[in-house]
């Protein structure tokens, strides 16, 4: 059975290969007559091949042709758009990096929780200062900056009503019973645990305390979140201190500086 198999696959390589020489013997075999035939044949699909190609080509560059010209109308109105505004190109790719870092500020401090926002409670008034200027600048009205700016003065609205429920307030007390003055306030361990932080309290509350040596029982003080002191908070403590110097050397001008005279 074997020795069969081996035989049969034998015969059949053998007509394989017999009919392949026939193959090659007929291609050998072509007439010159054929042979001129068949380069005309080649010869023609090749020139064909070239008129197509050409014909691609032309259709591109009128394509490109036609493209260009769409692209520099657009860059044309965009020119005109932007002059509505009295803005550059410059101008509007400065004014939307400012607003894409007052995005980013703002989308970090609304993550943040209410207390944690309150002790970064500065940032959030940069954060409205910047939107401030950027609302009102006409590059604003623009459609690729409207709906994000308008976006903004939401969020900074939500920031602000976040603050406004954490920020902590404090009823003054009596001088006899609380020994409550703005020192004495600030002085506390659940105010900020640090009396030099009196200006803190002082300038958040200048609607309804013009003197920092007088304030009065039942009086509603907001207490800003615990911080150093800012350059205006000290740059009042610094014009009281003084005006407190000159009145002392003058005489002995009664400043209200008695907490024991102005707090009962």
């Amino acid at each position: 059975m074997k020795w069969n198999r081996i035989s049969v696959l034998t015969i059949a390589l053998g007509l394989f290969l017999m009919a392949g020489s026939g193959a090659f013997a007929q291609q050998e075999e072509m007439t010159e007559e054929q042979a001129m035939q068949k380069i005309q044949q080649l010869e023609k699909r090749t020139s064909e091949l070239k008129r197509q190609q050409t014909a691609l080509d032309n259709q591109l560059a009128e394509k490109n042709k036609v493209l260009k010209q769409k692209q520099d109308d657009y860059e044309k109105c965009i020119d005109e758009l932007y002059a509505l505004v009295g803005a550059t190109r410059q101008d509007v790719d400065a004014f939307e990096a400012r607003l894409k870092r007052l995005e980013n500020k703002v989308a970090e401090l609304l993550r943040l929780s209410p207390m944690d926002l309150l002790a970064r409670k500065n940032e959030v008034d940069d954060a409205e200062e910047e939107y401030k200027n950027l609302a009102g600048n006409k590059i604003s009205l623009l459609p690729a900056f409207y709906d994000r700016v308008q976006r903004m003065g939401e969020n900074i609205r939500t920031l602000r009503e976040t603050l406004s429920r954490a920020e902590k307030t404090y009823v003054v007390g009596t001088w006899a019973k609380d020994r409550d003055c703005l020192w004495n306030i600030a002085k506390k361990p659940d105010i900020y645990g640090d009396a030099f932080k009196w200006p803190k309290i002082w300038q958040k509350n200048r609607d309804q305390i013009k003197n920092p040596d007088i304030i009065f029982p039942g009086q509603v003080l907001k207490v800003p979140a615990p911080s150093p002191l800012t350059p205006e908070e000290e740059s009042a403590a610094r014009r009281y201190y003084r005006m407190k110097r000159e009145a002392e050397m003058g005489g002995g001008m009664d400043t209200g500086a008695s907490p024991e005279n102005v707090n009962k």
